[in-house]
C-alpha cells in the first residue's frame, strides 16, 4: 500500500469542500501564497504578522497562519521571478534565456531577481490552495527535502539560523504526523493542470553590466 495522500494515479480520498479562492479564479495565477517572515520584513516592521511565523498572503492581506503549518505537497514547477518596479516577470522554463538570466542576476544585489522550486500545496486548516516559492539560497537547500513528500504531508517548521556576522530565519521540513483532509477530487485535478501549465513569459530580461554583479 503507498502512504501517498494523493495518489499519483488517483484523487479519492477524504474530501472537504472547495477552495472558494481557486473556483473564483479559475486558475493557479490567483492562487494565495504562502511566505516565511523573519525579522527583517516589512511586514513583521509594520506589525502585520509575527516574526518566524507562516503567512498566507492573498490580494495583499496576510493571514498569520503560525509557526508550524502542516501541508501536502500536490505538486512543483520551476520558476525565475524578476520584480522591477510595476514590471513582474515570471518564468517557468529552466532552459529559457529569459530564466538563464533571472537566475543570473539573482546574485545581483536589490536586483528584484529570484529563482528555484515553487511548490503546489495543500492547506487543510486554511481549506485552500497556496503557492510556495523557495526561492532563497537557504530555502532551496531545505527544498531537497521538500521533494520526496510529493503527494505526502509534510510540516513547515521555522528556525534561527546564526552565523559570525548575521541571523535570519530558515524553513524546515518534516514528516507530518497528523492525519490530514484531502481536497476535492475534480478541483484537484484542475488546479494540478493549470499549475504544470503555466503561461509562457512575452517579455525577455535585459541583462545588466557586468560591473554591476556582485563578485
Amino acid at each position: 500500500m503507498s502512504n501517498e495522500l494523493i495518489p499519483q494515479n488517483s484523487t479519492t480520498a477524504a474530501i472537504v469542500p472547495y477552495d472558494f479562492d481557486a473556483v473564483a479564479s479559475g486558475d493557479d495565477s490567483f492562487l494565495s501564497r504562502l511566505q516565511l517572515y523573519g525579522s527583517k520584513s516589512d511586514a513583521v516592521a509594520e506589525s502585520k504578522i509575527a516574526m518566524g511565523h507562516y503567512g498566507i498572503v492573498t490580494d495583499g492581506d496576510i493571514t498569520d497562519v503560525g509557526e508550524d503549518v502542516d501541508a501536502i505537497v500536490v505538486d512543483w514547477r520551476a520558476k525565475a521571478l524578476q520584480i522591477d518596479g510595476e514590471n513582474i516577470i515570471d518564468e517557468h522554463n529552466p532552459k529559457s534565456e529569459t530564466y538563464k538570466q533571472i537566475k543570473a542576476l539573482s546574485e545581483v544585489k536589490d536586483s528584484g531577481c529570484m529563482h528555484g522550486p515553487e511548490f503546489l500545496l495543500w492547506i487543510p486548516s486554511q481549506n485552500r490552495f497556496v503557492t510556495y516559492f523557495m526561492s532563497s539560497k537557504t530555502a532551496r537547500r531545505e527544498s531537497r527535502k521538500v521533494l520526496p513528500f510529493l503527494r505526502k504531508a509534510v510540516t513547515l517548521k521555522c528556525k534561527l539560523i546564526v552565523t559570525a556576522k548575521y541571523k535570519w530565519h530558515g524553513p524546515v521540513v518534516i514528516a507530518c504526523s497528523t492525519p490530514l483532509d484531502t481536497p476535492d477530487p475534480e478541483l484537484l485535478e484542475k488546479i494540478i493542470e493549470s499549475f504544470k501549465n503555466p503561461p509562457k513569459s512575452d517579455v525577455e530580461v535585459v541583462p545588466e553590466d557586468e560591473s554591476t554583479r556582485v563578485r
